[in-house]
């Protein structure tokens, strides 16, 4: 009997356990077009009972995939961008002929020239070793950038996978690109699978444009990034999934600048006039604080049983980002920190995303 697949998910379709991927109940196995039960209860009613997909499964699925296209489009979200390529998700494509979608441009601020940001992409690529990927810039919420993707797609085969680590907005891409001209226009009945929930899609979903096949992938789960060592409750509050908003805190040496139970910047020295300016794109913010209430916001709303301490120098027109939460950016001065961070969750320095460049 022929492998029946979920559209929405990619998982294998089985009748026979109702708590594992890919379960449809026996009586509806006729049908056409078939998405598990899972697939139809984060649909219809927002339900994600099963969690996620476990990492080694989602790798083999990748893997599988990258073997099998002609071309990928790896897909980042602007406001974590150094989460989204991991040296080791990296190292799996390398090789490949390979098209950069950065998405979730709308949730940057109005003013933030997209110019500019595209200039900083291609810079953070060539500290990474991709000088020439190409880029586009894009929103899967409202559809920016995509005709200048559509394009840029055309001329990576007739086999494209995307991929990209997990809750980067990869299902959303494609979904919006199966509506247009190179996906074979408006479609009706099923489509990928979309929540905010990490790791949704179980393997490779296949779906046929004129002339080009599509295969979406699950997500590559990154080591160190907070919204994977956290409830799937509380992930979707860290999720970027808002338009950034910021906090301006003139700081001075004891002063903290913190977000409660994740994450606490400690100022050690600083110059006259230092700014730290806090960036989240999701439904956590940044408060300030004092030294003296340090052991208070180390173990109220505590998420993590262990916590690192690591030192940081930070420059003017540098931010500190913290892997899968947000980031503070250095104005006016620069800033000696104690960085107090969950054990294992990793930090980027790199120059400021959003301001001015000088």
């Amino acid at each position: 009997m022929e492998e029946l697949y979920c559209q929405g998910c990619g998982a294998r379709i089985q009748s026979t356990d109702p708590d594992q991927f890919g379960y449809v109940p026996a009586h509806l196995l006729g049908q056409d077009s078939l998405i598990c039960q899972r697939c139809f209860r984060i649909i219809h009613y927002g339900r994600h009972e099963l969690g996620a997909v476990k990492a080694e499964q989602a790798l083999q699925a990748i893997e599988f995939g990258v073997d099998w296209a002609s071309g990928i489009v790896l897909v980042v979200d602007i406001l974590d961008f150094e989460s989204g390529l991991p040296a080791e998700f990296l190292s799996l494509l390398r090789e490949r002929e390979l098209l950069l979608a950065v998405n979730k441009v709308d949730l940057l601020p109005a003013q933030t020239p997209l110019p500019e940001v595209e200039t900083w992409v291609r810079r953070r690529l060539k500290a990474l070793g991709l000088s020439r990927v190409e880029v586009c810039l894009v929103s899967a919420l409202t559809g920016y950038g995509f005709p200048a993707l559509a394009d840029a797609i055309e001329g990576l085969g007739g086999r494209v996978l995307f991929v990209g680590v997990t809750n980067v907005g990869k299902s959303s891409i494609l979904e919006r690109l199966l509506g247009m001209r190179i996906g074979g226009g408006k479609r009706k009945g099923v489509k990928p699978t979309i929540s905010p929930y990490p790791g949704t899609t179980v393997s490779v979903s296949q779906w046929h444009g004129p002339g080009i096949t599509f295969a979406d992938s699950p997500g590559f789960v990154p080591q160190g990034r907070i919204s994977d060592l956290v409830s799937a409750d509380l992930a979707v509050r860290i999720i970027p999934h808002r338009s950034v908003t910021s906090h301006l805190y003139p700081v001075t040496a004891g002063d903290l600048i913190l977000i409660e139970g994740l994450c606490v910047m400690e100022c050690l020295e600083t110059g006259e006039g230092g700014l730290l300016l806090g960036f989240t794109g999701s439904g956590v913010h940044w408060h300030k604080s004092s030294h003296k209430h340090l052991d208070k916001w180390l173990q109220k709303g505590v998420h993590f049983s262990s916590w690192e301490e690591r030192p940081v120098t930070l420059k003017p027109g540098e931010d500190l980002m913290v892997s899968g939460l947000g980031w503070v950016s250095a104005r006016k001065a620069g800033f000696k920190l104690r960085l107090h961070i969950p054990a294992g969750v990793k930090h980027f320095i790199r120059p400021n995303l959003i301001g001015r460049k000088n």
